[in-house]
C-alpha cells in the first residue's frame, strides 16, 4: 500500500499572499499621499469659493503632521476679492487631516477693479492722496477673506494689486478664525501714493462678512523731499454693511 501524500497546506501560502497585497496597497497609498492631500484640499477651497490653477500642488511630510503647498493662483467666485495667490512655498501644519495653523512668506491678494460703493467722500484725511478707494477696497477684500472660514494663517509679506497697480503692501498680516469671521493683525500696512504714502502699523481688529474694525498708529506724508509734510497718531477705521448695496465707512483719530 502506498503511502498517503497530505495535500500542501494552504493557510501560510494565503497569508503571504494577503501580506503582499496589503503591503502593496499600503505602498499605492503612500506613494499616492501627495495627490490624495492635493485633491483634499482642492475641494476644501472650491468649497470657499477658490479655485486654483493646475499647479497647486500638497506635499506632505513622512509623519503627516505637516505640509508644503507650492505656489499657485486661486481665483476667488464672486465679490470684490478675484485672486488669491501663493508666491512661494506655504508651510501646514495639520490636526488630523485638518490645517491646525499656514504660514506664507509671500502673497497676492488681487482686487476687481470695480469702485466701492460708499468708498469715496468719507475721510477728508484720505481724499487728500487720494487713497479712500483703495482703502475702502482692502477693507471689503479683508472682509471676504474674514467670511471664509480659512484657517489660522500668517504671511509675511502681501501685496494687493488693483487694475495691475499695487495699491497696498503689508507684512506680517495674520488672520485668525473667530466665531463666524476672523481677527485681524498687521505689523505694517503701506498705501502708496503719488504724492506721498499712509502707513498704518500695529494693526488690529476684527472682520467678517458685513463689519470690519481696525485700530493702531496712522502716518501720512504728503509731497516731496523737503516740501514733504508728515502727520500721524491713532487711528480708528470702521465699516459696516459690507454686505449691502450701501456699506458705510468711517475714520477717526488724532492726527498731528
Amino acid at each position: 500500500m502506498l503511502p498517503r501524500v497530505s495535500a500542501p497546506r494552504k493557510g501560510p501560502v494565503v497569508l503571504g499572499v494577503g501580506l503582499v497585497v496589503l503591503l502593496g496597497a499600503v505602498l499605492g497609498l503612500w506613494a499616492a499621499r501627495g495627490w490624495i492631500a492635493t485633491s483634499m484640499a482642492r475641494g476644501e477651497l472650491e468649497a470657499r469659493g477658490l479655485t486654483c490653477d493646475d499647479r497647486l500642488s500638497v506635499a506632505l511630510d513622512a509623519t503627516f503632521s505637516s505640509a508644503t503647498i507650492g505656489p499657485t493662483r486661486c481665483v476667488h467666485e464672486g465679490g470684490l476679492l478675484e485672486a488669491i495667490e501663493l508666491l512661494g512655498d506655504v508651510e501646514v501644519e495639520l490636526d488630523g487631516t485638518e490645517p491646525a495653523s499656514v504660514v506664507a512668506t509671500s502673497a497676492r491678494v488681487t482686487l476687481r477693479s470695480q469702485d466701492v460703493r460708499g468708498g469715496s467722500g468719507w475721510a477728508s484725511e484720505l481724499r487728500q492722496l487720494s487713497l479712500e478707494q483703495r482703502v475702502a477696497g482692502l477693507i471689503k477684500g479683508i472682509s471676504e477673506i474674514g467670511a471664509m472660514g480659512l484657517p489660522p494663517i500668517e504671511c509675511a509679506r502681501l501685496e494687493v494689486v488693483r487694475q495691475n497697480e499695487v495699491i497696498a503692501r503689508g507684512q506680517r498680516i495674520a488672520v485668525t478664525p473667530a466665531g463666524e469671521g476672523a481677527q485681524v493683525r498687521a505689523q505694517e500696512i503701506v498705501f502708496p501714493a503719488r504724492l506721498g504714502r499712509l502707513a498704518l502699523t500695529g494693526v488690529s481688529g476684527t472682520a467678517d462678512a458685513t463689519r470690519v474694525t481696525l485700530a493702531g498708529r496712522a502716518a501720512a506724508e504728503v509731497g516731496l523731499g523737503i516740501l514733504s509734510v508728515s502727520r500721524g497718531g491713532p487711528f480708528e477705521l470702521e465699516a459696516s454693511g459690507l454686505d449691502s448695496g450701501s456699506p458705510r465707512f468711517s475714520l477717526s483719530g488724532n492726527f498731528r
